[in-house]
């Protein structure tokens, strides 16, 4: 858990990069030392999150670059606001200084950053890094490499959506627990999953490992979900629904069982998408709104659903129009190409 950054979507990132470079590198530590990660090759590779905002202070890193003489790519770099995307964020001395090491070290004049959206791209300009970077969207977007992936996808959002899969929300997100209750009676309902990407706990919930997760937490967990029974039967409802997934292959396999994919993760409707299954994200911030908008995932904002939702409703929400997503994904698939290749990748 630890290793995948505390959140198993964030495999999806890392295997989609590898995909695109042709290879699977080296990986070394975030916190090793310049001379570390000089001794591993000419070019390092960044694969960031959502670093640009209040709730990070990346001062320890950019330290860590000070002494780099490797040259650097950071890709698909975001910004964490609120829901709107005019608002913006406040980016820590230390988070500046360290896209500051990381722009210094581009092996051309060209960009050397991807980011996930154009929100982002517009942050990074008002933080005077105008030019350093380009807004390509997630990797993910690329793992098919069928040209007509949405116009597949298009004819399947037409069928009907007989067995549905969750990607699963964060507990902590407790406003949100009157849809995530409505997803789980859709899921439910069509004897689908709930497919959970973190916490801890959740995670070994899902694996099987009730011993040693709290019945504190369960009951946490048991109340966001809106299930009404005893520790017993949440024990059998666990063993019946929740899983997760350490491989994105078999996590996309696994998807192929499912006529629709719906939640507020990313990624777990990325990967649905990509396996040639429609998705809908829950948009709860500026970041997955600007993601959802640079890849054309269909999303509905969590405030507009906030309620609860049916599934016939949530059909009624979808626009998708696969020509569209088809053409969206080749011009990104081409500036990836150029972006790659003005790095020396």
């Amino acid at each position: 858990y630890d290793r995948v950054g505390h959140n198993s979507g964030n495999l999806a990132f890392h295997y989609a990069t590898n995909r695109l470079i042709g290879s699977v590198p080296p990986v070394i530590p975030w916190s090793s030392t310049a001379a570390e990660i000089d001794a591993m090759g000419d070019i390092g590779i960044l694969p960031c999150a959502n670093q640009l905002g209040s709730h990070t202070d990346m001062a320890g890193l950019g330290a860590n670059l000070r002494g780099v003489k490797a040259n650097l790519v950071a890709v698909g770099l975001g910004a964490q606001g609120g829901v709107g995307l005019d608002d913006m964020p406040q980016v820590p001395a230390g988070t500046l200084d360290w896209i500051e090491q990381i722009t210094a070290r581009a092996a051309s004049k060209l960009p050397n950053i991807t980011v996930r959206g154009d929100y982002t791209l517009s942050v990074l300009e008002h933080y005077g890094f105008g030019g350093r970077a380009v807004s390509l969207g997630c990797p993910s977007l690329m793992i098919n490499t069928k040209p007509d992936l949405g116009r597949h996808l298009e004819a399947r959002y037409r069928a009907p959506f007989s067995k549905v899969a969750i990607a699963a929300g964060h507990p902590d997100w407790t406003s949100m627990s009157a849809l995530e209750s409505s997803l789980v009676k859709i899921m439910q309902s069509t004897r689908g999953t709930y497919i959970v990407q973190n916490t801890f706990d959740s995670i070994a919930l899902s694996r099987g490992d009730l011993s040693v997760v709290s019945d504190e937490y369960k009951e946490k967990l048991k109340s966001y979900l809106g299930l009404d029974m005893e520790l017993p039967e949440f024990a059998k409802w666990v063993r019946e629904y929740m899983i997760s997934f350490y491989n994105i292959p078999a996590w996309m396999e696994y998807l192929r069982r499912f006529d629709f994919v719906v939640g507020s993760r990313i990624h777990g409707v990325m990967l649905a998408m990509q396996a040639g299954v429609p998705g809908l994200c829950i948009a709860h911030d500026s970041r997955i709104r600007e993601m959802c908008e640079k890849s054309r995932i269909p999303f509905v904002m969590a405030h507009q659903v906030s309620g609860g939702v049916t599934l016939n409703e949530l059909r009624e929400m979808i626009s998708f129009d696969g020509t569209e997503y088809d053409k969206n994904r080749s011009n990104i698939a081409a500036m990836y190409r150029d972006f790659f290749r003005n790095n020396g990748i």
